[in-house]
């Protein structure tokens, strides 16, 4: 075998609903606050094979104070996302050389509440 990839075992097409108004407010806040937390640290694991889910996860770990309901259907928004995309991953060769491409997304002054830049990594 000369070629491995790595990926993961409701479809929707993109990590988060665009414009999603998430807010650090508290208002519908969850019994168990500890559920929120397990599935937004397993997402966290999930990066090192799923980069795309980065600015995702990040976004939604800032939320791991107080979370809500809202914070939490966005939570399961990146499980169905994922869930739709099964077939991605990192791809790995067996060729001494490769070519890497990244790319940077950034939205200025995007979080309504600090009213600071948000920005994506690869």
């Amino acid at each position: 075998m000369d070629t491995y990839s790595l990926n993961d075992s409701g479809c929707v097409s993109t990590p988060l609903p665009s414009k999603l108004p998430l807010t650090s407010s508290i208002d519908n806040p969850l019994t168990d606050p500890m559920v929120y937390r397990q599935l937004i640290g397993k997402l966290n694991f999930l990066l090192h094979t799923r980069p795309d889910i980065s600015f995702s996860v990040q976004y939604l770990s800032q939320f791991n104070q107080t979370p809500c309901q809202t914070h939490y259907d966005a939570a399961l928004h990146v499980l169905k996302y994922l869930k739709g995309t099964i077939s991605q991953g990192v791809y790995f060769n067996d060729k001494p050389t490769y070519h890497l491409e990244a790319y940077c997304d950034s939205d200025w002054v995007a979080c309504p509440v600090t009213r600071r830049s948000v920005s994506g990594y690869l």
